[in-house]
């Protein structure tokens, strides 16, 4: 692959988990993904719901460079407007392009999956808000000059059926609920420059947090996981929608994964088809088209 073919990628949150499986999965040899995270070293472990999960941006890149690409492992904390610079300038620097980005970054909190009411979990469940929702679009602002002046740029926040139905909280969905809301509103600004932005509801994805937790877990949680996904199928539909020519007849949609991959005829690496769970939890709502100044 050539220079000017060649993609320029950035996935957030790709320490670990769906960020990390989209980061490894969208790739293909030749490509520049950057890695945004918080965990740069192998080795590196955190602590939520009671598990020690492998952590490290280092670990991603190895991994996209077996597979041909190159990846690049960019500490930073999306919290802040310095930082968030600081990507912006060396993503303009470096290729004075960006193909694709990715936001997969969350705030997790312990407290989030506890089967209680709002008011007896821990204020601090706010923080998704500021990683998911206010990070997201700190980022697309700064990176915003980039996309407009790369040819049919794709802008993905990843969502989740929690934005439709009771999911873990009204924190969580008011998160998800907003992501999709932002997506439309985006589009609308992007939509003349010819950068595609979408929603995409990723469902229920087996990472490492998921396996480790479906260990414990009785034979009906089981039968729950038996349509999830593998760690890098979103990032492989991502791919195949970013190479589709129509792709801006869907800009501002929210999208998920699972009906979106069997559109493009992508499985998943197992050769099966993962389930999009909106017949049990729902589907994405259309915004209306109204628009005021």
């Amino acid at each position: 692959m050539s220079k000017d073919e060649s993609k320029v990628i950035l996935v957030t949150g790709a320490s670990r988990g769906v960020g990390r499986g989209i980061a490894e999965g969208i790739c293909k040899p030749g490509d520049i993904v950057y890695c945004v995270g918080r965990s740069l070293k192998t080795g590196t472990k955190v602590s939520q719901f009671g598990l020690e999960l492998n952590s490290s941006l280092e670990d991603t890149a190895n991994e996209i460079n077996q597979l041909g690409a190159k990846g690049i492992p960019v500490v930073a904390d999306l919290n802040r407007e310095d930082e968030i610079k600081k990507i912006s300038d060396l993503i303009s620097q470096e290729h004075g392009k960006l193909d694709i980005l990715v936001h997969s970054a969350c705030q997790i909190h312990d407290d989030l999956v506890q089967p209680k009411p709002f008011w007896e979990k821990s204020t601090e469940l706010w923080s998704m808000v500021e990683v998911g929702l206010k990070c997201n679009y700190m980022l697309t602002h700064a990176l915003a000059p980039i996309l407009i002046k790369t040819s049919s740029a794709l802008v993905i926040n990843i969502s989740s059926h929690g934005a439709v139905c009771y999911m873990h909280g009204p924190i969580y969905g008011a998160q998800k609920a907003g992501l999709d809301k932002m997506t439309h509103d985006m589009a609308h600004d992007f939509k003349e420059h010819d950068v595609c932005a979408i929603s995409l509801w990723s469902g229920i994805v087996l990472d490492e947090k998921t396996e480790l937790i479906s260990a414990n877990m009785d034979e009906a949680y089981a039968e729950f996981l038996k349509g999830a996904a593998s760690q890098r199928f979103a990032g492989k539909v991502i791919r195949g929608f970013y190479e589709t020519k129509d792709k801006m007849q869907k800009t501002g949609k929210t999208l998920i994964a699972a009906e979106l991959a069997n559109d493009l005829d992508i499985k998943d690496l197992d050769g099966n088809q993962p389930i999009s769970d909106r017949e049990q939890l729902g589907g994405p709502v259309d915004f209306s088209d109204s628009v005021i100044y």
